[in-house]
């Protein structure tokens, strides 16, 4: 009967202990991502919109901004940061929330 009362104890004590989830050391930090997702809208944005009035062929060297080189990252490290909070949808849809209250500050500035 002890032996149970043990095991029980142990295995309750173990199944209550918070694991601190520990995040991949090649995932950008969120507030760095929020910066990088908003950029990264921008970007497509003027594109899609063509604000420059360039021809189809000189889109790339008329939309030249490289949000991973301007945010400092690699492709690898968005695509893993991008996995990463896909995974967590309530934590990404805060962040999505912040990139679009982000844009309407830069909106509100023009």
């Amino acid at each position: 009967m002890k032996q149970t009362i043990l095991f029980i104890s142990i295995l309750f004590f173990v199944s209550c202990k918070q694991s601190a989830e520990e995040i991949p050391k090649d995932v950008i930090e969120k507030e760095k991502f929020i910066e990088v997702l908003k950029d990264k809208a921008l970007a497509e944005a003027a594109l899609n919109v063509n604000v420059k009035n360039a021809p189809g062929e000189k889109f790339d060297s008329v939309y030249n901004f490289n949000v991973y080189k301007e945010n400092d990252i690699t492709k690898a490290q968005y695509d893993s940061t991008m996995k990463h909070y896909s995974a967590k949808p309530a934590e990404f849809k805060e962040m999505m929330e912040a990139v679009l209250e982000k844009l309407n500050v830069e909106k509100a500035k023009r």
